[in-house]
């Protein structure tokens, strides 16, 4: 006889899974696909990188002065920071962060979600655990302004990819994210890394248009 639902940890996995077809930057046109589990994986591939990248430029300082980051905890953060989108979906950045009324009841209500729904199947020590790692996901820790930063920076190099591609749509999310990173954000090894794509964006885009 078939079982007609999901026993409780499979209904954790199978809810998580819907990262894999919530669309990302759903009100800009693009050429492939961009769900919010290709940026979360993304996010967390270019954390690691970065942590050790800027690892291993403070152990060449020899300085008792520098925090060192703890890559694993960088590497959670990463993966657990939208996994809220999986119950509430992807809402777009402009909207949330330009309505501060928005933003605040939007921020509630995912907060609602993951503390009531995302992780109630789990043991619960392992769910008050994940709470309380995508509540600092991004925080003011050296690794969650890591994971912020990472945030932009995926999506920046999307945009780069859709550029080089011939998508002009994409050119207002790239300068967001550029300048988004640039202000808010002073991390040695992403800032040589972020000039090297603009300067390549923008011979790229003589050529073409």
């Amino acid at each position: 006889m078939i079982k007609e639902e999901y026993s409780p940890k499979l209904e954790f996995f199978r809810r998580v899974r819907a990262l894999s077809y919530i669309e990302r930057c759903s009100n800009t046109p693009h050429i492939r696909a961009y769900s919010v589990a290709e940026h979360s994986y993304y996010i967390t591939l270019y954390s690691m990188i970065f942590a050790d990248m800027e690892n291993l430029r403070l152990e060449k300082l020899k300085s008792e002065f520098f925090e060192t980051y703890d890559v694993s905890s960088v590497m959670r953060k990463a993966l657990l920071h939208d996994l809220e989108e999986s119950v509430v979906g992807d809402i777009l950045y402009p909207v949330h962060a330009g309505d501060p009324i928005f933003k605040k009841a939007l921020d509630e209500v995912r907060t609602g979600c993951v503390e009531a729904q995302l992780f109630k199947e789990l043991p619960n020590s392992l769910r008050n655990y994940y709470i309380r790692l995508w509540k600092i996901a991004k925080d003011d820790s050296l690794e969650g302004k890591l994971v912020a930063c990472m945030d932009k920076f995926e999506i920046l190099v999307f945009a780069m990819q859709e550029i080089r591609m011939g998508n002009r749509d994409f050119w207002q999310l790239y300068e967001n994210a550029l300048e988004i990173i640039r202000v808010h954000y002073s991390i040695p090894s992403v800032n040589s890394v972020i000039f090297e794509i603009d300067e390549f964006v923008r011979i790229d885009k003589e050529r073409k248009f």
